[in-house]
């Protein structure tokens, strides 16, 4: 497994919501080292759970997903979200396709029993309400690949050391963001902030990994919680990892968009 792959299944892993593509950059081989030790192989399965939660009203929303990643051996990764909250998307489910020539986003409702395929210009919409837009979740799930990066001087987050590392999303994608800074813990390569800049250098949203919530699972380390901050509209999303397994088997026929109705081939 190459750099670039490591990054991107330990960014993946992380919920970095952060691309970077390694291949353009120069690394040390001591932080090759050290993202390569919190890497999972070729997979990962997860429960989250997302609050969000105005700092305008009292209401909090609430949903949960079971998702699914795999990592393909063209270099390429796919994702599917399958919700089960609330219940007016009850087995909803989100497919992502990360494509050379460009990613594909499915979105499944049964109470319209229809497949329809999500457009570049819906992708920096709000996903069910929450502080992630569709495209937050491709970077977290690092399946914008294509963007040029670069590696920026040493940081610090209260007082602890940090790598960092600039993502600029390349025009042709149409992305919201110009710019995302994403911060990791030098000693233990753990994805820690993530910044997101909109046209204009305009800071958007932050998302910050909670480190009393960093846990090991098959001797990798894990965040299970963050928080999505968005500073235009004044509101946050906490996301929880209740469980997350580990290089699991996982059909290729899960992320087939002709399954979508089916519900074939999930564990």
């Amino acid at each position: 497994m190459n750099l670039r792959i490591i990054i991107r299944t330990t960014l993946f892993i992380l919920l970095s919501a952060c691309a970077i593509n390694a291949g353009a950059i120069e690394i040390a081989p001591e932080i090759e080292a050290c993202i390569t030790k919190n890497a999972p192989k070729s997979s990962t399965i997860e429960r989250v759970r997302l609050t969000s939660e105005s700092l305008l009203n009292d209401e909090d929303d609430v949903l949960s997903a079971k998702i699914y990643w795999k990592h393909n051996s063209e270099g390429t990764s796919n994702m599917l979200a399958i919700f089960d909250e609330p219940d007016d998307i009850l087995g909803s489910r989100l497919l992502f396709l990360e494509k050379d020539a460009g990613n594909e986003i499915y979105l499944y409702m049964p109470a319209l029993f229809k497949v329809r395929r999500i457009t570049t210009e819906r992708i920096s919409s709000s996903m069910y309400g929450m502080d992630f837009s569709y495209e937050d979740l491709q970077w977290m799930y690092n399946m914008l690949s294509t963007a040029i990066s670069e590696q920026r001087p040493d940081a610090e987050i209260n007082g602890e050391p940090m790598h960092v590392f600039a993502v600029i999303p390349r025009e042709e994608k149409k992305s919201r963001y110009e710019k995302i800074y994403s911060y990791f813990d030098k000693k233990s390569c753990v994805i820690r902030k993530v910044e997101f800049y909109e046209q204009g250098d305009k800071l958007r949203k932050i998302l910050l990994t909670d480190p009393d919530q960093i846990k090991i699972v098959d001797g990798i380390l894990i965040p299970h919680k963050f928080l999505m901050r968005d500073i235009k509209k004044e509101s946050e999303t906490i996301l929880n990892i209740l469980s997350v397994s580990v290089d699991p088997p996982i059909s290729e026929e899960l992320f087939d968009p002709a399954q979508l109705k089916e519900h074939r081939g999930i564990n």
